[in-house]
């Protein structure tokens, strides 16, 4: 059941799901693979799955990053998992704020 279904979707024609997030539930599962943090994307472009904060997801679009300009944005970044294991998130708190927008 999708209680977001403004906003989350798990349809697979990308047509279909313009300006909605994707959820692909089939990634988890034991033996799959996914592209990770960091991992260059097959396209024409060379993208490049980058972490990025919650702020920032509304002003990123997945070109913003590709294999010519990643090396430098990790440069400024710094290391991106410093504070990983303290920055602890509330996924009931993350929903909500779905919610409002």
């Amino acid at each position: 059941m999708n209680i977001y279904p403004d906003k989350i979707t798990t349809e697979w024609n990308t047509t279909k799901r313009k300006g909605k997030i994707f959820f692909d539930y089939n990634q988890n599962s034991k033996g799959k693979t996914i592209a990770s943090v960091l991992s260059a994307r097959p396209t024409t472009s060379a993208t490049v799955s980058m972490p990025i904060k919650w702020k920032d997801l509304s002003s990123t679009v997945p070109t913003d990053f590709n294999l010519l300009n990643v090396p430098e944005t990790i440069k400024k970044i710094r290391n991106p998992w410093k504070d990983i294991l303290q920055e602890k998130q509330d996924i009931n708190k993350l929903l909500e704020s779905v919610k409002q927008i």
